[in-house]
C-alpha cells in the first residue's frame, strides 16, 4: 500500500469518525467500549468475507490480515456481539403516512396548512386514503392505532388531527429509535460504497452527492425546503413502484427473495467550520 493511499485512508477515517464520535460522546460511550467492538468486528468480517478458495480463513490468516494476535482472534471468535432485533428495526409505515400528510397538498387547506381530515369520507381526502397512498399496504386502523399510541395524532369526532409532524415510538427517552436508524442508514450507505469500489463485483449501484459552497446563509432554508419536497416526491415514487412490483409479482414458492432493497436520501448542510472539509 502506497504512502499516499495510507494518508487518504487516514483522512477518510477521520471524516467518518468525527460525527460518529460526537454522537458517542453525547451518549457517554467510552473509547474502550468502541475499541472492543471494533476489534470484534475486524475478526468477524475477516472470518466471514476473507477466506481463500471458497473456504473459511484459518485463525492464523485472520490474525495476519487484522493485525491481531492468535489469542485475541480466538477470544473474539467465541463471542457474537451482533444481535439483530427486528422488534425495533421496522421501517415504520406510520412515519411514511405522516410525511405524506405533511408534504401532500391534497391534505392541506387553501392556505397550505395541514388539514384535520375525516377518518373516512366519500367527498374529500380522508385518513383512509392517506394510509392507502403512503403506507405501502397497511390497514388504516393499524396505522391509526400506532399514531395515536405514539401521540402523533389524536381523533376528535371521527376526524384525525396531526399533533406532531414526526413519528417516534412512545417512551423513547434514550433516542433508541434514532440511534437504531443511524446504524441502519449508515450501514446501507457504506455497503453501497463498498460495492462500488470492489472491483470483483459487477455493476455499480447508483450513488450521487451534490455540494455547493457559495450559497448565502439567508437562502439555506429555501434550498432545504426545495430539496425536502423533491426528495419526498422521489422517495414516494420509488416506494410505490417497488411496492407495486411486489404486489403484482408472480412469486413461486422456491423463488429467492432479497432481504432488503431501497433508496436512501438525506439533506446536508455544514453548520460549523469543523464540518467544512470538502476542499
Amino acid at each position: 500500500m502506497s504512502q499516499k493511499l495510507i494518508e487518504v485512508i487516514r483522512q477518510m477515517l477521520i471524516q467518518i469518525f468525527r460525527p460518529l464520535v460526537r454522537i458517542l460522546l453525547r451518549f457517554n460511550v467510552p473509547f474502550n467500549e468502541v475499541s472492543d467492538i471494533l476489534k470484534w468486528t475486524y475478526v468477524d468480517v475477516a472470518n466471514k468475507h476473507f477466506g481463500l478458495n471458497g473456504k473459511p480463513p484459518t485463525k492464523s490468516r485472520i490474525a495476519v490480515i487484522t493485525g491481531l494476535s492468535r489469542t485475541q482472534v480466538d477470544l473474539q471468535l467465541k463471542h457474537d456481539l451482533f444481535k439483530m432485533d427486528d422488534s425495533h428495526r421496522k421501517w415504520h409505515r406510520a412515519g411514511r403516512v405522516l410525511t405524506g400528510w405533511i408534504e401532500d397538498d391534497e391534505y392541506h387547506n387553501l392556505n397550505g396548512q395541514i388539514k384535520v381530515i375525516p377518518l373516512e369520507s366519500d367527498s374529500e381526502p380522508d385518513f383512509k386514503s392517506l394510509v392507502e397512498k403512503y403506507s405501502g399496504g397497511a390497514t388504516f386502523r393499524s396505522i391509526l392505532d400506532e399514531l395515536v399510541r405514539s401521540k402523533s395524532v389524536m381523533v376528535v369526532e371521527d376526524h384525525v388531527k396531526l399533533i406532531k409532524p414526526y413519528y417516534l415510538t412512545e417512551n423513547d427517552p434514550d433516542d433508541m429509535q434514532n440511534i437504531d436508524f443511524l446504524g441502519l442508514s449508515t450501514q446501507y450507505l457504506l455497503e453501497t460504497i463498498d460495492h462500488n469500489i470492489d472491483h470483483n463485483r459487477s455493476g455499480p449501484r447508483f450513488q450521487r452527492i451534490i455540494l455547493h459552497d457559495k450559497l448565502p446563509k439567508s437562502l439555506a432554508n429555501i434550498a432545504e425546503s426545495y430539496a425536502r419536497k423533491k426528495s419526498q416526491e422521489l422517495a414516494n415514487d420509488v416506494d410505490e413502484y417497488i411496492e407495486h412490483l411486489i404486489q403484482h409479482s408472480d412469486l413461486e414458492e422456491d423463488q429467492e427473495l432479497l432481504p432488503y432493497i431501497g433508496v436512501g436520501i438525506y439533506f446536508y448542510k455544514a453548520d460549523t467550520a469543523d464540518q467544512e472539509h470538502h476542499e
